[in-house]
C-alpha cells in the first residue's frame, strides 16, 4: 500500500468500528451514518473520512492508494495499451503513436476520462 506520511489514517481504518472495509458495497455504506450515530461514534472525525468514500469518484481515489504497484515493471504495458487504444480510437489514417492528438480526440479521451463519475 502507498501511505502518505504525512496523511492522517485510511478512512477505512477511521470507519472500521462501524464495520467499514474495502469489501463493504457502495449500498452498504449510504448507511454506515446511521451506524455511527446509533453508537454515538459520529465526530467531524468520522464524517469526514465517511464523506471520502460514500461518492464513487472518492471512493475509487481512496482505493486506488491502497494498491502497491511497481511502476517501472508496470510502466510498458501500460503504454502499450495506451498505444493500442489510441490507434484504435483513431481509426484508419488517424495519428500513429506517439503523433500528436488534434484537440478534438484529446477532448472525447478527456471526456472518457471523467465519465466514470456517477
Amino acid at each position: 500500500m502507498i501511505r502518505d506520511p504525512d496523511s492522517g489514517p485510511s478512512p477505512y481504518d477511521v470507519l472500521a468500528d462501524a464495520g467499514v472495509t474495502p469489501w463493504t458495497s457502495q449500498a452498504d455504506l449510504r448507511d454506515v451514518p446511521f451506524e455511527l450515530l446509533a453508537r454515538r461514534l459520529m465526530t467531524p472525525f468520522t464524517q469526514a473520512a465517511w464523506d471520502e468514500l460514500r461518492t464513487v469518484r472518492g471512493r475509487l481515489l481512496v482505493d486506488l492508494f491502497r494498491y502497491d504497484v511497481e511502476l517501472a515493471a508496470e510502466l510498458p504495458g501500460a503504454v502499450a495499451e495506451i498505444d493500442r487504444l489510441l490507434q484504435e480510437q483513431a481509426g484508419p489514417g488517424g495519428p500513429g503513436a506517439g503523433d500528436p492528438l488534434s484537440d478534438e480526440a484529446a477532448a472525447r479521451l478527456l471526456a472518457d476520462l471523467v465519465r466514470f463519475d456517477v
